[in-house]
């Protein structure tokens, strides 16, 4: 009976951590587990109101909050999946298609070698045609514009790995009334002259070939590994014969197995499949080296713009983009633009000035693959046309009208259109970048557009500006003068030199304006400190600006003193005058001044008259008798300040 009690109690206590463990999990975390791969829509925690409780919408809240958040979510979810996996190699990842012998691959990459994936953007072959053959019109429209720029436009169609490697595919039924996009581009190219290279051909070359010591790709990734830097190196073989320029050669050092971190890259469907354990990959040969650029005094380094999908992220991890090219930015489904060093910063497309980054650029590189050109180039080359061809003006009054003509459709009794402009502007803009031709006759036709934008003279000139490093230190001091920021007086200074109008550049002394005028902005701060009238109204005025109160009167004294320097009767004080003002401010603020005026001090405590007069003064105005001394020697050395007798002076 005592063993069975003992044993019960065993049991119980088992059970009791089995309940207890994964909310002990949720609650502290001390168990670390492996995150699961993957983007995730996370469902915030519930807030208790009695509304909520009543109407049930609190319980359905924390239900989905909960079943988020338990403790072992990651392995109880890695567990289900290894068992979905092992018996019926089957995963709830719609986009990772099973294949054959343990192999992976991006379901649109299957959809495009069984001939099904035009479905999804078309609605049979004939549809298909018309609008790839228009595309590729487009394009080659926009390569001609940019060419009188001086500014290459051609393609880069990196390898599918479901043509590279189709003995391992799922078995699925050809379906041979379709047209498949990177086929049918290939050769419209071909009979255009566009530029373009194509990595699935050369790459099943190399794997017939089986020359190299790595895989092409990988059996359990979507997208290319090592075998990025050879099609890189192709590229700017490409992009130097269009030139005609010598650019940067690739380097490539001794090979090594790939770090574990390189290896998630290259087998990045396996890591979303989130399983317990990892798949075998015996057909994978996965290596790395280290890839440095080769560069002399003969050799330029471009600006390059990249248009494209996720292939050139694997490009970019292996090969130094800083050190290849002056500047780059990957416009990633020309939706989300990444730049900096290491493309650490990011903006939205739209956000951006185009024509300026489009003429910015050397190069122009859309970058896609065979299953991502049924959706052309994502309005980019459209959108490109649009900027290069036509003025703001001109664009947004067809804009507005074709948003007028749908409000119209839509209600026909309407009496204002415009309060109602903005929920339309979506679906009209949407129509316009499918068929600009339709709206704009500018652009229709074969021929290459005549019409260009009339901003493109400003954006030109901004550019040569940039390349004058002593021009651009003396717009940036002019930037705190003109009390704008550096695009604002680039603008400036460019149609002072297209209109033939005095410089900002060639204004005098414009290091020493500058110091003056942040000197006027730092005196009007304190002025504004001072009155506590005007200080309570910046302080109302940074809250409901929500701004921190420093940053909103730093604004506020620089709007004043720019104002002060427009009217027409001011003028800047002589140089001298000024370069005084600005070593009295200096001085006021160092050690020196300080014993200026404790010397005065000294002095005046030595004078047992004028100790005297100062005790009654201090009376008078409610000081203690050590504020009144400290006062009047305050005053005094700013006497001498203004007469020379101390400080600094340009004698």
């Amino acid at each position: 009976m005592k063993h069975k009690v003992k044993y019960d109690l065993v049991l119980f206590s088992i059970l009791a951590v089995l309940a207890f463990l994964p909310m002990l999990q949720e609650k502290t975390g001390w168990f670390k587990v492996e995150p699961l791969e993957g983007v995730f829509s996370t469902t915030p925690s519930p807030v208790f109101s009695k509304e909520s409780y009543q109407s049930g919408q609190y319980q359905r809240q924390l239900e989905a909050y909960l079943s988020e958040h338990f403790g072992f979510r990651e392995p109880v979810i890695r567990l289900y999946n290894q068992y979905l996996w092992d018996c019926y190699r089957k995963t709830y990842v719609e986009e990772i298609a099973p294949g054959r012998d343990n192999w992976l691959y991006y379901q649109q990459s299957v959809n495009d070698y069984y001939g099904v994936e035009m479905y999804r953007w078309q609605p049979d072959a004939e549809t298909a045609l018309v609008a790839f053959d228009l595309e590729a019109q487009r394009m080659e429209k926009l390569r001609g514009v940019l060419k009188d720029y001086g500014i290459e436009f051609l393609m880069f169609m990196a390898p599918e790995k479901g043509f590279l490697y189709p003995e391992h595919l799922p078995r699925r039924t050809v379906d041979t009334t379709t047209v498949n996009a990177r086929e049918y581009y290939a050769a419209k190219f071909d009979e255009m002259g566009f530029p373009y290279i194509e990595m699935t051909r050369w790459f099943l070359a190399l794997k017939e070939a089986d020359t190299l010591p790595f895989s092409l790709m990988s059996q359990s990734g979507a997208h290319w590994g090592f075998s990025s830097v050879v099609a890189a190196d192709s590229l700017l073989k490409l992009m130097g014969s269009l030139s005609g320029e010598a650019l940067p050669k690739l380097v490539i050092g001794p090979y090594h197995e790939s770090a574990d971190s390189t290896q998630q890259g290259d087998c990045d469907l396996e890591m979303n499949l989130n399983l317990l354990r990892p798949l075998p990959r015996p057909y994978d040969r996965l290596i790395d080296a280290e890839v440095s650029i080769e560069a002399d005094s003969t050799v330029r380094k471009p600006n390059v713009l990249f248009v494209g999908n996720s292939f050139l992220w694997r490009m970019h991890h292996y090969i130094p983009f800083d050190e290849l090219f002056t500047s780059s930015e990957y416009w990633f489904y020309n939706s989300t633009a990444y730049y900096g060093k290491g493309y650490a910063q990011q903006a939205n497309v739209g956000d951006l000035d185009m024509l300026e980054k489009l003429l910015d650029a050397d190069y122009i590189v859309w970058f896609t693959t065979g299953n991502q050109m049924y959706k052309m180039s994502y309005a980019f080359v459209e959108s490109a046309l649009m900027q290069l061809c036509l003025s703001k003006e001109r664009r947004d009054e067809v804009l507005i009208q074709l948003i007028d003509s749908l409000i119209v459709a839509d209600i026909p009794d309407v009496s204002d259109c415009e309060s109602l402009r903005h929920a339309y502007w979506e679906k009209a803009n949407e129509l316009i970048l499918l068929n600009p031709e339709q709206y704009f006759p500018e652009l229709a036709g074969e021929d290459i557009p005549e019409s260009r934008n009339p901003r493109i003279d400003e954006v030109l000139t901004i550019k040569e500006i940039r390349k004058d490093s002593v021009w651009m230190a003396t717009l940036d001091c002019q930037t705190v003068i003109q009390n704008a920021p550096l695009e604002r007086v680039l603008c400036m200074e460019a149609q002072n030199l297209l209109n033939g109008r005095a410089l900002l550049r060639d204004m005098e002394d414009v290091p020493l304006r500058k110091a003056f005028v942040e000197w006027r902005v730092r005196q009007m701060e304190k002025f504004i400190q001072a009155s506590p009238e005007l200080l309570e109204s910046m302080k109302a005025k940074a809250q409901r600006n929500g701004k921190p109160l420093e940053e909103q009167l730093h604004t506020d004294a620089g709007w004043m003193v720019h104002h002060e320097l427009e009217n027409e009767g001011f003028a800047f004080p002589e140089p001298k005058e000024m370069q005084l003002t600005l070593l009295r401010d200096a001085f006021l603020q160092s050690p020196a001044y300080d014993s200026l005026v404790e010397s005065i001090a000294r002095e005046l405590r030595s004078r047992s008259n004028v100790m005297q007069q100062l005790g009654e003064k201090a009376a008078r105005n409610g000081k203690s008798l050590e504020e009144q001394l400290n006062d009047d020697a305050l005053w005094l050395a700013n006497e001498k300040l203004k007469k020379g007798e101390a400080g600094p002076t340009l004698d």
